[in-house]
């Protein structure tokens, strides 16, 4: 069913409209064997859709302070580089749903837990730089997600308010903060594991962003 165009449309980037996640894993599983500290595969989950400060917290809450988190960081950013400068692909939906979004003239941004610099090498390589007016990183704002931080900031660049927007989500922390930014908020799922009764109240599921083309009433290709 079409739906009325919103002021703007505002992304999360890793899982998202990337494929993303499982290289982070991996590298995860890298930096562990380099640091010599085994971090459990739902350890490693529960990183998904934080920065490195939030995600550091987890580490240290799940596997104890002494945990070496500036080593393992190290180690974690030096291997996931390497894997996204080889090319990370578009998630499905992401490219037509963006092309329509640009087609209606509605202005788009990201609001991602990943530093910006980084974020926008990952989504030049994926072929989508070019369909944001803004990309928010976790260095532009003072409080990572779930906090609102991102989402309110990319709204303010792009002129509008949060609560006038969309917003789109893989993951429980990127939800939380699209949600307490007053965003109408959908939830794509990828990896990242949330129980439905965890969801914050008022998001919207929906199978992928190919969805977005028949809210504007645009042929999915």
């Amino acid at each position: 069913m079409k739906r009325e165009l919103p002021a703007a449309v505002l992304f999360d980037m890793d899982g998202l409209l990337i494929d993303s996640e499982r290289l982070a894993l991996t590298s995860v599983e890298h930096a562990a064997s380099v640091i010599g500290w085994p971090v459990p595969g739902p350890v490693a989950h529960r990183l998904i859709g934080l920065g490195r400060d939030n995600g550091s917290r987890v580490l240290q809450a799940a596997l104890g302070q002494e945990f070496p988190v500036i080593r393992f960081w190290d180690a974690w950013y030096d291997d996931y580089r390497q894997r996204v400068s080889a090319g990370v692909p578009a998630k499905a939906g992401a490219t037509h749903a963006l092309a329509a979004l640009q087609a209606h003239d509605v202005r788009c941004a990201v609001a991602t837990s990943t530093e910006t610099a980084l974020a926008r090498h990952k989504l030049e390589k994926a072929g989508l730089l070019p369909y944001f007016n803004v990309v928010v990183g976790r260095d532009k704002v003072a409080h990572g997600k779930p906090a609102p931080d991102s989402y309110l900031h990319a709204a303010d660049q792009l002129g509008t308010l949060a609560t006038h927007c969309w917003a789109f989500e893989d993951s429980l922390p990127g939800l939380t903060a699209a949600v307490a930014a007053g965003a109408r908020t959908h939830w794509v799922p990828d990896i990242a594991q949330i129980h439905a009764d965890d969801l914050p109240h008022g998001v919207e599921i929906i199978d992928s962003l190919h969805e977005v083309c028949r809210w504007l009433g645009v042929a999915d290709v």
